[in-house]
């Protein structure tokens, strides 16, 4: 059966939606700013062994991913497709967020922190995957869900603006890292139930008929998902822009203390500076989307990113708290709009494969995005603590020599630029056009099937 695209929802009901934005923005900006220098030296785990099980839990998670992704898609009720995911996600994520973010300040080891991770981990993945593939359903068109995760976007990141306020309040008070990461994990839980609980009453999510040749999870899904080339190459920008993010928000903060001398506050301050200018592009960037070619923006975004940590480089030999702001500025100019489009570009993927198959595998394509994204950032935070730890010689909370703090400096900027590199020539030649969009729509109308 084919399904036919609804009509635009009003802004009210997008508005609604992207308010999961928030609880899912104090689980991704804590985790890789954060909380991986939290647990690496205020609770002792150090930096290689804080890194190596960042990387192996993604790496389990990219496994859960196309797994949940692919029962979101099998999944219907009376109350929808998506609406019981985000429900079930509620508990599991503040249970799993008071002990992550609330440890006890002693006694915090591997298998703590193994335990609870994993639990924070399959919450956020069932919420994320739900309302993507909820996204999928409910967008109109090619630029609409541009417009959708444009707007959820900009909730995201408004959101981290709220909850970098609160270090920088808290450490201006004398605070110190505990209560700044206990106070953003009080947010969490807080706003979880509220969230989900608007998302849930005004946002339609019209339950399915079910598909009688529907089976259980097996790999002939997989095979048709990574089959479509389409996907392949946004599920390639998702891993090498995933690393790439992972890589400066894993390093931010020493860079931040130890190349540029800022202290708690400063750090902060600068990371505000950063997402104000990322909340200033993303507009921009969807407005050059809209007028070209979804694939011609990321193009244009990484190669302005890759170019601004050749300028962190270079305001660093005279360090302080402006001249970082000013790479910052750059940098976050084009920070969020590759995941974002690329993001649209995955919902654009599963309409052309309705079309030709009258499957509907928004679930499983938004999962193996999820899990993508993942692999690239644990493998990034794996590889960059430990090229930092064993290669450069840095030590977290240590007195580190002129020649760590150069190697620090040097992975800060040279890896994140050559994954950005990589990611150019990865989407330049992007076969899924807006014309191709165009006539896919218009196959989907006419009720009409086209071989893929």
């Amino acid at each position: 059966m084919v399904e036919v695209s609804p009509k635009r929802l009003s802004t009210p009901r997008v508005l609604a939606l992207s308010t999961l934005a928030f609880p899912l923005a104090g689980i991704g900006l804590p985790l890789g700013v954060y909380l991986s220098p939290f647990y690496a030296d205020e609770l002792g785990l150090g930096l290689a062994l804080t890194g190596t099980l960042f990387m192996l839990l993604r790496l389990l998670d990219t496994v859960l991913d196309p797994t949940i992704g692919h029962f979101v898609d099998r999944f219907t009720s009376k109350w929808g497709r998506a609406r019981p995911w985000i429900v079930a996600s509620v508990p599991m994520l503040m249970l799993s967020a008071f002990f992550v973010y609330l440890p006890p300040r002693e006694g915090v080891n591997a298998v703590y922190f193994v335990l609870w991770m994993v639990v924070l981990y399959l919450g956020s993945t069932i919420m994320i995957i739900a309302r993507n593939a909820w996204v999928a359903d409910i967008a109109a068109d090619y630029d609409d869900r541009s417009r959708h995760f444009v707007v959820i976007e900009m909730a995201s990141v408004l959101s981290m603006l709220f909850l970098l306020i609160i270090p920088v309040i808290i450490a201006s008070n004398g605070g110190d890292r505990f209560e700044q990461i206990g106070a953003m994990g009080w947010c969490l839980i807080i706003s979880l139930p509220v969230t989900a609980l608007i998302a849930c009453a005004f946002v339609p999510d019209l339950p399915r008929a079910k598909d009688p040749a529907a089976k259980g999870f097996d790999f002939a899904e997989m095979r048709i998902a990574v089959g479509n080339r389409h996907l392949r190459t946004v599920l390639l920008l998702e891993i090498l822009v995933g690393m790439g993010i992972t890589v400066t928000a894993s390093l931010y903060l020493f860079v931040a203390e130890s190349v540029f001398g800022l202290t708690d506050v400063q750090a902060s301050l600068l990371l505000v500076v950063f997402f104000l200018s990322s909340v200033i592009g993303l507009p921009l960037w969807m407005r050059l989307a809209a007028r070209t070619e979804k694939h011609k923006a990321v193009c244009i975004a990484v190669l302005m990113s890759a170019g601004s940590y050749a300028l962190y480089f270079l305001v660093a030999q005279f360090g302080g708290f402006w001249p970082f702001a000013v790479a910052a500025v750059i940098n976050g100019f084009a920070f969020t709009a590759p995941l974002v489009i690329g993001r649209s570009m995955t919902a654009d993927v599963v309409e052309w494969e309705l079309a030709r198959s009258g499957v509907n595998r928004a679930g499983l394509y938004f999962g193996l995005n999820a899990g993508a994204y993942k692999i690239g950032a644990s493998a990034a935070t794996g590889l960059a603590y430990l090229l930092v730890g064993l290669a450069a010689g840095y030590e977290a909370g240590a007195d580190n020599s002129p020649e760590a703090v150069q190697g620090l400096l040097i992975i800060f900027c040279v890896l994140p630029a050559l994954l950005y590199f990589a990611t150019y020539f990865a989407v330049r030649n992007y076969a899924l056009t807006r014309a191709v969009q165009l006539q896919t729509a218009e196959q989907l109308s006419a009720g009409t099937l086209t071989e893929a």
